[in-house]
Protein backbone atom coordinates (compact mmCIF):
# COMPACT_ATOMS: atom_id res chain seq x y z
CA UNK A 1 0.00 0.00 0.00
CA UNK A 2 1.41 3.21 -1.17
CA UNK A 3 0.90 6.18 1.40
CA UNK A 4 1.94 9.29 0.49
CA UNK A 5 4.96 11.27 3.01
CA UNK A 6 2.96 15.22 3.05
CA UNK A 7 5.78 17.75 3.41
CA UNK A 8 4.61 18.48 7.62
CA UNK A 9 6.10 15.08 8.19
CA UNK A 10 9.26 14.83 6.05
CA UNK A 11 10.98 17.22 8.03
CA UNK A 12 12.95 14.46 9.27
CA UNK A 13 12.24 11.78 6.75
CA UNK A 14 15.00 10.41 4.93
CA UNK A 15 14.28 8.41 1.71
CA UNK A 16 18.00 6.47 2.21
CA UNK A 17 16.46 5.29 5.55
CA UNK A 18 13.01 4.31 4.38
CA UNK A 19 14.26 2.28 1.08
CA UNK A 20 16.73 0.33 3.75
CA UNK A 21 13.80 -1.11 5.75
CA UNK A 22 11.56 -1.48 2.89
CA UNK A 23 14.12 -3.73 0.99
CA UNK A 24 15.29 -5.11 4.42
CA UNK A 25 11.43 -6.75 4.70
CA UNK A 26 11.14 -7.48 0.97
CA UNK A 27 14.63 -9.73 1.55
CA UNK A 28 13.39 -11.36 5.11
CA UNK A 29 10.42 -12.24 2.75
CA UNK A 30 12.86 -14.18 0.10
CA UNK A 31 14.12 -16.80 1.83
CA UNK A 32 11.35 -18.53 2.87
CA UNK A 33 10.45 -18.42 -1.17
CA UNK A 34 14.16 -19.55 -2.01
CA UNK A 35 13.81 -22.85 0.30
CA UNK A 36 10.72 -23.39 -1.85
CA UNK A 37 11.79 -22.97 -4.57
CA UNK A 38 15.28 -25.43 -4.04
CA UNK A 39 12.62 -28.17 -2.98
CA UNK A 40 11.20 -28.32 -5.83
CA UNK A 41 14.68 -28.50 -7.98
CA UNK A 42 14.99 -31.34 -5.59
CA UNK A 43 12.02 -33.14 -6.14
CA UNK A 44 11.16 -33.09 -10.15
CA UNK A 45 9.38 -34.99 -11.64
CA UNK A 46 10.36 -37.48 -14.49
CA UNK A 47 8.30 -36.47 -17.44
CA UNK A 48 6.42 -39.34 -17.98
CA UNK A 49 5.10 -38.49 -14.21
CA UNK A 50 4.30 -35.03 -15.27
CA UNK A 51 1.98 -36.17 -18.03
CA UNK A 52 0.22 -38.81 -16.58
CA UNK A 53 -0.23 -36.41 -13.12
CA UNK A 54 -1.62 -34.08 -15.85
CA UNK A 55 -3.63 -36.43 -17.79
CA UNK A 56 -5.07 -37.54 -14.25
CA UNK A 57 -5.82 -33.29 -13.47
CA UNK A 58 -8.06 -33.40 -16.96
CA UNK A 59 -9.84 -36.80 -16.34
CA UNK A 60 -10.86 -36.39 -13.19
CA UNK A 61 -11.40 -32.55 -13.72
CA UNK A 62 -9.23 -31.25 -10.03
CA UNK A 63 -8.54 -28.06 -12.24
CA UNK A 64 -11.36 -26.10 -13.49
CA UNK A 65 -9.30 -25.86 -17.25
CA UNK A 66 -11.34 -26.12 -21.00
CA UNK A 67 -10.69 -30.02 -21.28
CA UNK A 68 -10.33 -28.71 -25.03
CA UNK A 69 -6.64 -27.75 -24.14
CA UNK A 70 -5.98 -31.33 -23.06
CA UNK A 71 -5.59 -32.16 -26.51
CA UNK A 72 -2.84 -29.53 -26.79
CA UNK A 73 -1.04 -30.80 -23.52
CA UNK A 74 -1.38 -33.96 -25.26
CA UNK A 75 0.55 -32.65 -28.37
CA UNK A 76 3.00 -30.84 -26.42
CA UNK A 77 6.62 -32.76 -26.63
CA UNK A 78 8.17 -35.09 -23.69
CA UNK A 79 11.43 -34.78 -21.59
Amino acid sequence: MFTPVLAKHSKQFSLEDALSIGVDRMQRNFDPMRQQVERWRVHQLSGEVARLTIYRTFIEGDLEVPKHLARRVHEQPGS
